[in-house]
């Protein structure tokens, strides 16, 4: 599942589906040129301002806006998440 794409954003971030995936080893992908940065769900739910702060630090070009954006799809990931796997409590 995709949350943005270049075409209308700086991102192009999905959700990296694996067929041995679980809660916690779900996989949210920020595709840029220079390479790709991938978070499970669980380091997400456990370190979110660690993840953010790893992408504002290899993203330097990205402004605070979207860095903001980006945070915003990684919340998305995580309540899709745990929509897939039956938890019901997401911000």
């Amino acid at each position: 599942m995709s949350y943005s794409r270049w075409g209308n954003s700086y991102w192009y971030t999905f959700w990296l589906s694996k067929p041995e995936e679980n809660y916690d080893t779900a996989t949210f992908c920020i595709c840029r040129f220079g390479g790709d940065t991938n978070f499970t769900a669980k380091q997400l739910r456990e370190q979110f301002e660690k993840c953010v702060d790893t992408v504002r630090m290899k993203e330097r070009k990205a402004s605070e806006e979207e860095i903001e954006e980006v945070s915003s799809y990684m919340y998305k990931f995580l309540r899709d998440v745990d929509k897939e796997y039956g938890i019901r409590k997401r911000r």
